[in-house]
């Protein structure tokens, strides 16, 4: 899990956002279909020890959801998100996000919540690699950035396990149960990805599919 926060972007394709499957999960774009179901996940507990999940009713939910892009695309901004959904039981266990802000800077944010019964079973880290994965293929991006709070030692060795590095320290940079709270800033750029992703296929020969 990370702390959240609007980061900067531009998104060169305009291709669909897309559902992608990986070696556990089914990671299928959040859209009005499915909006409930992210809902429910989100009320569930543990989940604002280290980041700021808005308290929206369901309607609200839905009404943002349906109000967001749905395309990766140059001229737009916003929240692009997946809900995690176990491949052999079909549980929604969690979700992992884009956020793309300013156009300008060419760079976006992930984040990433799993429930807490899956934790520590490396569900977020195979969710966030393939997130990152498409950020890097279907765009123009340069950079993928992350934060968390420093206290946050789960999601700061998820981010060093999927290449990130750690970057800087921005103080109250982020909102966590109504309080400021420092926030670690992390990201990866464009060449580092591919280097690691020509590793990770010399290694195993597999990579996310987007269906």
């Amino acid at each position: 899990m990370n702390a959240g926060r609007y980061a900067q972007a531009g998104c060169r394709s305009d291709a669909p956002v897309r559902r992608v499957e990986t070696q556990r999960l089914l990671l299928e774009p959040v859209t009005t279909v499915n909006a409930a179901v992210l809902w429910r996940v989100m009320q569930g507990p543990h989940l604002r020890e280290f980041q700021d999940v808005p308290r929206f009713t369901r309607d609200e939910f839905a009404r943002r959801v349906a109000a967001r892009p749905r395309r990766f695309d140059a001229r737009l901004v916003g929240r692009f998100e997946w809900l995690l959904i176990l491949q052999d039981t079909k549980q929604a266990i969690g979700w992992v996000s884009l956020r793309v802000g300013d156009q300008s800077r060419g760079a976006a944010e992930i984040g990433y919540s799993i429930l807490a019964p899956y934790r520590n079973s490396g569900y977020a880290s195979e969710a966030a690699q393939a997130i990152v994965d498409v950020a890097f293929e279907e765009s123009a991006l340069r950079q993928v950035d992350a934060c968390c709070v420093p206290t946050n030692l789960a999601s700061r060795r998820l981010l060093a396990k999927i290449g990130f590095n750690e970057a800087r320290l921005q103080r109250n940079g982020a909102i966590v149960r109504g309080r400021p709270v420092d926030i670690a800033i992390f990201e990866i750029g464009r060449e580092r990805w591919e280097a690691l992703r020509s590793e990770r296929r010399a290694r195993t020969g597999t990579a996310a599919t987007r269906i």
